[in-house]
């Protein structure tokens, strides 16, 4: 009888154990879920920032005259002839810098999509612990 009592309570005991380190393995699953989000949506604010900036950088290089051609610096001076190579020159840099903006702006909007997508995993993973630890 002093057996069967002693198994029970024995088998009684690492159940109850099991189901402590099941919680915190559980904890230790939600805790550490937390920080990847956190750090997620950190890099998912900066990456958006870093893509407005490019944007307006952008925008204004597109709304910039494509030919800047210096005014007279007093009313009665003649307009100077611009030098061709010149002009140019500047519309192939300014060319340039917009195609690169596009790629930057291309290349971060790819980025915050896969930020995006990490972020509903996770948001997945943690309401499926949430919904094991309410069982």
């Amino acid at each position: 009888m002093r057996t069967i009592l002693f198994l029970l309570a024995l088998t009684f005991s690492l159940a109850v154990w099991a189901d402590e380190n099941k919680g915190t393995d559980t904890e230790k699953q939600m805790r550490q879920l937390e920080k990847a989000l956190a750090r997620i949506q950190q890099e998912s604010q900066s990456t958006q920032q870093q893509f407005m900036m490019i944007q307006e950088l952008r925008r204004n290089d597109m709304a910039e005259p494509p030919m800047n051609i210096p005014l007279p610096s007093t009313p009665g001076q003649s307009i100077p002839v611009p030098n061709y190579n010149n002009l140019m020159q500047q519309k192939q840099e300014r060319d340039q810098r917009i195609e690169k903006y596009t790629a930057d702006l291309n290349r971060l909007y790819a980025r915050f999509t896969e930020l995006e997508n990490e972020k509903q995993v996770i948001l997945e993973q943690i309401r499926s612990l949430e919904q094991k630890t309410e069982e």
